[in-house]
């Protein structure tokens, strides 16, 4: 009798008019990491994970058999088992060890996100539409007249700020493309979202030249370039020859107003950059490069800080470069050439990987990133998905994997929230390749 009230109010629930909106202000909380460094993403995750057991318990067994899906429980069992050890073994807990347990939860984050597919949509728009208010609230017009530095949005600092601009800049002009191909956008609340959508890229754009992140300034010209190419691929030389043209101009502009600022914060990293890898390429080993840049004067300190962070990670790296250090990589830490470096936070999400998983554990990203490549261009090429949903995918993924490079974007909250949606989305995909179903129409209101 308990079980048939329970089964009773469940299905009442789920008959419930309001429950698409809690679910698109989910999704939408999800991807808030963008926006808000908080862990609000985690407790969004939890609840969706919680939905779908309620009202899509069925479902969960769509990943049953993908051999992804279960490799992403192996890891994580692996990575859970090694870190119980370090703590029980050594007494060594590491320091965000147990980001490496999360590939537990993409394959049935992916099938809550296949069973609520049709309002991801509205989420990304509620997402847009806070970013487009964020940044007016949170932009310094003033400093940014007179070239200095500042953190847009609600970050913990401006180089955080700098790639979630970046990552909200790519949703916008990707959440246009969708609505264009849907037809989304011939009612007069969807010309005025897609009002909100331009404003907000264009303000994005403000808030990445306002954080002064080199590193992002470089990932997000390569963007770009690949968002540019694309869109004339897949869109046609005709429809994007206006846009395409416009948006050249606005940017020629902005950099011959900008070039002074410009070369004034990142001149002397890509003087000593460019230093370096004549030295390294020319005459000696990286390491011994990378020393002598530490010991030069004019290397700009931020720069100086991260060949000191790399230097110990690469010499701990290379003690055990098959398994990693696991939780002992800290406490290797402590004997490195440069201990005395004020981070633990190696500022390179790669080398985050290969001290405490080795090659092992950069096989790991590896293999799911080139399976997840495949699928979601096999799911185009097969009509399942449209371009601009590829072409997002590619494009947020390609930005933050080149953000990496230079800072541990995978240890904060934007980087988590990244690869479990980033991951969700191709068990998703996965899913409806297996199915061979088509996306449901979008939706743009909650």
């Amino acid at each position: 009798m308990p079980i048939l009230k329970r089964t009773s109010a469940i299905m009442r629930l789920e008959q419930a008019p309001y429950l698409p909106y809690i679910v698109s202000i989910l999704w939408a909380f999800f991807a808030s990491a963008m926006l808000l460094e908080s862990d609000l993403y985690r407790y969004a995750a939890i609840a969706l994970l919680i939905f779908c057991c309620m009202f899509h318990r069925d479902d969960l067994n769509l990943v049953k058999g993908d051999w992804l899906a279960q490799l992403c429980v192996i890891w994580a069992v692996y990575a859970f088992l090694r870190f119980s050890w370090g703590i029980a073994a050594y007494g060594e807990r590491g320091a965000s060890e147990w980001l490496y347990v999360f590939p537990l939860l993409i394959p049935w984050l992916g099938v809550c996100l296949y069973a609520t597919r049709d309002r991801i949509f509205a989420a990304v728009t509620f997402v847009m539409v806070a970013g487009f208010i964020g940044l007016l609230l949170t932009l310094d017009f003033p400093a940014l007249i007179h070239g200095e530095r500042f953190s847009p949005l609600y970050h913990h600092n401006s180089i955080h700020a700098a790639v979630g601009c970046g990552l909200l800049f790519i949703s916008c002009v990707y959440w246009l493309a969708y609505a264009a191909d849907t037809n989304a956008l011939k009612t007069i609340r969807g010309k005025a979202l897609a009002a909100i959508a331009i404003t907000t890229a264009m303000l994005c754009l403000v808030g990445i030249f306002a954080a002064k992140s080199k590193g992002v300034w470089l990932a997000f010209s390569l963007v770009f370039g690949f968002m540019s190419v694309t869109a004339v691929i897949h869109y046609g030389r005709r429809r994007m020859l206006v846009a395409g043209a416009l948006a050249l101009l606005l940017c020629l502009l902005a950099a011959l107003a900008t070039y002074d600022n410009i070369k004034h914060y990142a001149g002397p990293t890509v003087s000593a950059a460019l230093r370096l890898s004549e030295q390294a390429v020319s005459q000696e080993e990286i390491e011994t490069a990378m020393e002598n840049s530490v010991d030069k004067a004019d290397t700009p300190n931020s720069m100086r800080e991260r060949l000191m962070l790399w230097t110990n990670a690469i010499d701990i790296f290379l003690e055990t470069p098959l398994t990693g250090s696991g939780n002992l990589w800290l406490e290797r830490w402590q004997h490195a050439k440069y201990a005395n470096v004020r981070f633990t936070l190696i500022h390179n999400g790669y080398l985050e990987i290969l001290v405490r998983h080795g090659l092992l554990g950069m096989a790991m990203l590896l293999v799911f990133v080139a399976t997840a490549f495949f699928r979601i261009r096999l799911a185009w090429k097969r009509g399942l998905i449209p371009s601009s949903l590829m072409l997002y995918l590619f494009s947020m993924s390609l930005f933050f994997f080149i953000t990496m490079a230079s800072n541990s974007n995978n240890r904060i909250a934007i980087g988590e929230s990244f690869f479990l949606l980033a991951g969700a989305a191709v068990f998703a995909i996965s899913i409806m390749l297996r199915a061979d179903v088509k996306p449901s129409a979008p939706k743009t209101t909650a």
